[in-house]
């Protein structure tokens, strides 16, 4: 069986790639923060440019907002060196993200010359970057993700929805502890200047808003358990590593000084789009519905629920039937989502 605390990366052989449709609307939201920030590295500097995106996964979300950067910092000077470096955990299914970039009439290198990607396969907990050599950081619909899972639960397969107020405050601790993580490395990484935008699941005023589909997903697997698909012991240790984070959260260190070489120029909790749910409206197609939010929690959620399971499992099969289940149930029961998602704005001061 696999460390219990571990992060899977998101499904590979592409999958992942092929059902992100939400994420790549959530990450629409933030698009001009990155734009006004990719603007005033092209004003204000000149020489070759390094922008990371932290947590691409398999690189089709990063396609358009990385071609977007690029054209911006160019503005007055089309000839301008970039670097971008894709990060991600090193279990990552690169192969598919050189593969688009390569091949991929999405792809950021088609057309522009002078471009040099690449990848690096570390968590963005750490320090990935040489100090200072940062431009511009992207990240999004990653960071709701921990760097471990700090506790299992038999009442839900995400510890933030547990009866266990000891549970709740374990996932509040690795949450602050990762954010701060997070920060430190950035505050190491950038220029004087540069800017690192995100987009991540968050919280609302009243809820977490992930409530309806994280309780599908935990049901069937809490019926797969019941027909002898799944064992109680496989059952209690599929307990997400993710959660969302609140805006008093995220204002936490930076309100306490903890990182005072970054400013947040920018935050805002927002309802995520539900471009399922849009699609339902226009078609009335409640399996089509039930399909989608099925494919993509498969493909974003799916591994790190199956690394719970006994390594002599079907994973593959178990994978389906999990999938299948979450479709029925959202086709009998269709809904929009109420999901929320943060977006932000962080500079590095110069504090020469």
């Amino acid at each position: 069986m696999a460390d219990p605390a571990a992060v899977a990366a998101m499904a590979g052989d592409g999958l992942y790639n092929r059902h992100s449709g939400l994420q790549q609307a959530n990450l629409q939201s933030a698009l001009p923060l990155l734009e006004a920030a990719a603007r005033a590295i092209g004003v204000g500097s000149v020489g070759p440019v390094s922008i990371v995106d932290y947590g691409a996964s398999q690189g089709r979300n990063s396609m358009a907002p990385m071609a977007t950067a690029i054209d911006l910092v160019r503005a007055h000077d089309a000839q301008r060196p970039v670097q971008v470096v894709h990060t991600d955990l090193p279990s990552n299914d690169f192969t598919s993200l050189f593969g688009l970039l390569d091949c991929d009439p999405a792809s950021y290198l088609n057309g522009r010359q002078g471009v040099f990607p690449s990848a690096i396969g570390r968590s963005y907990f750490d320090a990935i970057m040489p100090p200072g050599s940062v431009d511009l950081g992207w990240s999004s619909n990653a960071l709701h993700w921990m760097s471990c899972n700090p506790v299992d639960v038999a009442d839900h397969g995400w510890a933030i929805f547990s009866r266990s107020a000891q549970a709740r405050a374990a996932v509040e601790a690795v949450l602050a502890k990762d954010w701060l993580a997070f920060l430190k490395a950035r505050a190491v990484e950038l220029r004087p200047g540069g800017r690192l935008i995100c987009q991540f699941m968050g919280r609302g005023p009243d809820s977490h808003g992930f409530e309806w589909m994280a309780g599908n997903f935990w049901q069937s697997i809490v019926d797969m358990e019941g027909e002898g698909l799944l064992s109680a012991d496989e059952t209690l240790r599929m307990t997400a590593p993710s959660a969302g984070r609140s805006l008093d959260q995220i204002r936490a260190p930076f309100d306490a000084g903890l990182v005072p070489e970054l400013e947040l120029e920018h935050l805002a909790a927002i309802p995520s789009p539900d471009p399922y749910w849009d699609a339902y409206q226009r078609s009335g197609d409640a399996a089509e519905l039930g399909r989608l939010w099925a494919a993509m929690m498969g493909a974003a959620n799916g591994p790190n629920f199956l690394t719970r399971v006994d390594a002599s499992r079907d994973r593959d099969a178990l994978l389906a039937s999990l999938v299948q289940r979450v479709a029925t149930r959202v086709e009998a029961d269709p809904q929009r989502s109420r999901a929320f998602i943060l977006i932000l704005s962080i500079r590095k001061r110069d504090l020469r």
